[in-house]
């Protein structure tokens, strides 16, 4: 019965109130990875740990089993190492070619997840999410400064997390249905840690005892706050909305990240015409995506799947 209530799918206008408030959260993540100071490796691998014993505990006070079928629990287990790659090549695209080339990368997503989606879904390449798509990365080329000296690994990285996060969030429209959300963040970030774990191989490992109050601090904010809720929220409206309306949503991730920055550190960024042109862009992108697939959004879901 918990799962059942559980796996309910929202309205469709709760669902878009709720994936916008969920792609607000993650605007935060930005911020607090500017505040912390590890690195790309110890960074992803503390904001796992700080999850997973959340998770555990949030199944546990609302009884609801940790296993599944052994089909189920190795897709979520590959799904997970999705998730891992994604991390990883974001920050360490930052490493390599600076936050501009990293977020301007990530906004192929909508294009990667319109080319994924159809394959997982088993129809057709829809021509206008292919536009959208394209245009919504014209739309944050506007909001970020592209960097001419980037390296081919840096933008390379960047791609890859791009196309990596297409390919989990496109397979947990398919595999989170008719499971509570709790139990697929378990499942799929424990994979994650999993995989960060064997990256510390070929990076200096970081002892807890070394870890400042200020970065445990900051990385409980980022494991509870940016990556619980959201986390959930976001599988929660994968049972009412299509992976490419998610995909398109968080291409806003970088506006609400912009404006954050603007005022938590005040004269360090400036919000310029291009930003406002760059983001008025893209609002209006998701709200003409919101208009085309509002009669169809749950029918074509249920078709796809039959």
């Amino acid at each position: 019965m918990a799962a059942a209530v559980a796996a309910r799918p929202l309205s469709v206008p709760a669902a878009h109130a709720l994936l916008h408030v969920t792609v607000l959260v993650w605007g935060f993540t930005a911020i607090l990875g500017r505040l912390i100071s590890l690195s790309t490796v110890p960074l992803v691998w503390y904001r796992l740990l700080v999850v997973l014993p959340v998770m555990a505990l949030v199944l546990r006070f609302k009884r609801l089993p940790f296993g599944t079928t052994a089909r189920t629990t190795k897709a979520f287990w590959g799904i997970g190492v999705l998730v891992a790659l994604h991390w990883l090549c974001f920050y360490g695209c930052i490493k390599y070619a600076g936050v501009a080339v990293a977020v301007l990368c990530l906004s192929s997503l909508t294009f990667f997840t319109a080319l994924l989606e159809p394959l997982v879904y088993r129809r057709a390449v829809v021509p206008a999410e292919l536009l959208i798509g394209l245009a919504a990365i014209a739309g944050v080329s506007l909001l970020v400064k592209f960097e001419t000296n980037a390296t081919p690994m840096g933008l390379a990285l960047g791609l890859l997390s791009a196309l990596f996060s297409a390919g989990f969030g496109t397979l947990n429209g398919v595999w989170s249905r008719g499971e509570p959300a709790e139990r697929v963040t378990l499942h799929e970030l424990s994979s994650a840690l999993v995989v960060t774990s064997f990256a510390f191989l070929a990076w200096d490992f970081v002892p807890p005892w070394a870890l400042s109050a200020q970065d445990g601090l900051w990385l409980v904010l980022l494991g509870v706050g940016c990556t619980v809720f959201p986390w959930l929220a976001s599988l929660k409206v994968l049972q009412t909305l299509s992976p490419y309306t998610l995909a398109l949503a968080v291409t806003l991730e970088p506006v609400y990240s912009l404006v954050l920055a603007f005022f938590l550190f005040p004269g360090e960024e400036q919000l310029t015409a291009q930003f406002y042109a760059g983001a008025a862009g893209l609002i209006g992108l998701v709200l003409l995506n919101g208009w085309i697939k509002r009669p169809r959004q749950i029918e074509s879901r249920v078709e796809s799947a039959s």
